[in-house]
């Protein structure tokens, strides 16, 4: 047995050390910042050829991601509808569904559930006419079947968030906009559901209103609705968090959850596993943030939030999570319009309390 030297035993051990403290660091930071983001496929819908994309909804069943409309850089709502695989390396190929979504739409609410996609509302005119018309579609295996009309919303509406839970869906919130330009523009705290299947959706029917704030990012996880952020009746973003559980009735009452890290509206949120993921939006000012929070959930609310690491672009986005990775599409930003990019990065978890990534 070779007997090292004092000295050199020494410096093996620092230099052990310091591997150890190395590797502990870069997890740690993995696990703060929910891993890098990465450039992956962009969005394909472009006029004039130029590609960008915003208020399109997106969704996801069997590791595919479908995305509904979207409005295009000349500010037209569009009937395309997108699909592509989702992987650890990113998003797969666009492909364009044979199956054109029945009218141009934008800022529709778009969910999945057992086999379906059902898409709510949405404004369907570039001047900003909101429509209350709702389809359905069955996921295939190369796509969307064909769209088939449903129980219209009550009300003409968009940029409603919709969220599905137990064989409901559950919509928030929302604009009613009827004579184009904003002119008639009248923001809603109204909550309606009704019941989903494979006929389409059911009755809507009115149940507990949300707590005062406009447009907030909604989520559902568990038999509760989560919703974060939002802005008041005079366009100033907020920070409030609410959940309420789901009954036989529609919605419970709303109770107050863990502040939003930030006053933001049109962050995108997504669940992966138990976990809350907001990234980017809109701030007081009206300029765009590339801030990343996530949280955990539970039937005690929202836990305490956890900053990420920073979105590479300030914008409005839309995002997904499947199979614990975190997929947002294009965007928004009010400094330089609507983008294709596209990015992607590993989940972390966090209890309700605290992080544990």
């Amino acid at each position: 047995m070779i007997k090292l030297p004092r000295n050199v035993i020494i410096v093996l051990a620092v230099v052990l050390i310091a591997l150890v403290a190395l590797t502990f660091y870069l997890q740690y930071n993995a696990g703060q910042s929910g891993g890098p983001w990465t450039a992956t496929t962009p969005y394909p819908l472009s006029t004039g050829g130029t590609p960008g994309v915003l208020g399109q909804s997106c969704v996801t069943a069997s590791a595919t991601v479908y995305c509904v409309g979207g409005e295009d850089v000349s500010n037209s709502p569009r009937d395309s509808v997108y699909y592509a695989s989702l992987s650890p390396s990113g998003i797969g190929n666009w492909t364009l569904d044979q199956y054109s979504y029945p009218q141009p739409i934008m800022f529709a609410s778009c969910v999945t559930y057992s086999g379906y996609v059902y898409c709510v509302g949405g404004t369907h005119t570039s001047t900003g006419n909101d429509t209350s018309s709702s389809y359905f579609a069955p996921v295939q295996a190369y796509g969307l079947g064909n769209w088939t009309a449903t129980s219209p919303y009550p009300i003409q509406t968009d940029s409603q968030s919709c969220v599905t839970a137990t064989g409901s869906i559950f919509c928030i919130g929302g604009e009613n906009e009827t004579a184009g330009s904003g002119s008639s523009a009248t923001d809603s705290i109204s909550v309606w559901y009704a019941s989903l299947s494979d006929s389409g959706i059911g009755v809507w029917a009115r149940t507990t209103a949300y707590p005062g704030v406009f447009f907030p990012s909604c989520s559902a996880l568990g038999g509760y609705v989560y919703c974060v952020g939002g802005q008041t009746s005079s366009g100033t973003p907020v920070s409030s968090s609410y959940y309420a559980p789901v009954s036989p009735y529609g919605l419970g009452q709303w109770a107050a959850s863990s502040t939003y890290p930030a006053d933001t509206i049109a962050q995108s949120c997504a669940v992966a596993s138990t976990t809350l993921y907001c990234v980017g939006g809109l701030v007081t000012g009206g300029s765009s943030t590339n801030s990343v929070y996530y949280a955990g959930l539970s039937p005690s609310g929202v836990g305490s939030w956890q900053q990420g690491g920073s979105y590479p672009m300030g914008l409005a986005t839309q995002c997904v999570a499947s199979s614990g990775y975190v997929y947002c599409i294009g965007g928004y930003d009010p400094s330089a319009g609507p983008t294709p990019d596209s990015f992607y990065a590993p989940a972390v978890s966090a209890t309700a309390s605290s992080s544990t990534g």
